[in-house]
């Protein structure tokens, strides 16, 4: 992953959602504190970048593997910027390259070590970031702020019997199950 976090949503848009005016600037530093830090953690939990950024030279290790496969670590690709191999410089037109998987083959079997540079992400820039990861990212910072509220404390009631408890979940729930399609497929 990189350095840099590109929030994948805009705060206009996440206090519309938590119905926070948008002359009201009192919270506009927590709010995008929480938008870059959500981003970034869900980015790590789909093990892809949202949006589009380079990867400058990420290696990949073909010895003693005969393939003429190779799979970059972050898809759908933009553009792929160069490709080296053992040293040298390969046509990048002369390959075949599946963007929206990352996969790029080559007639002959890839050997020793390649570095590729490219830009890849789900999306190009942050008007083109799918619905409902906006939606994940706004639900798990509503349910941050609620938690903030409450002390973390979740109450459970039965009859005369309460019981208190403090929830540590990493991701809510509903935030997980619209990322999930998301998520990175390992081969």
């Amino acid at each position: 992953m990189s350095d840099t976090i590109l929030p994948a949503g805009s705060l206009d848009n996440l206090k519309t959602y938590l119905r926070i005016s948008s002359s009201d600037s009192s919270k506009d530093a927590l709010l995008n504190l929480l938008l870059e830090s959500c981003t970034q953690a869900a980015e790590v939990y789909i093990g892809r970048y949202i949006i589009a950024r380079d990867i400058i030279e990420e290696p990949h290790d073909f010895d003693g593997v005969k393939s003429r496969y190779l799979q970059l670590d972050q898809y759908p690709v933009c553009k792929i910027n160069s490709i080296m191999q053992n040293g040298e410089s390969l046509d990048v037109a002369s390959l075949k390259a599946d963007m929206y998987n990352g996969l790029v083959k080559k007639s002959s079997p890839w050997r020793g070590v390649v570095l590729v540079s490219y830009k890849a992400g789900i999306a190009a820039g942050l008007e083109d970031v799918p619905k409902n990861i906006q939606l994940a990212l706004w639900r798990w910072i509503a349910s941050i702020l609620s938690e903030q509220e409450s002390g973390g404390l979740k109450s459970e009631t039965l009859g005369d019997y309460s019981v208190s408890y403090y929830d540590e979940r990493q991701i809510p729930p509903a935030s997980a199950l619209l990322l999930e399609s998301y998520r990175k497929v390992n081969l």
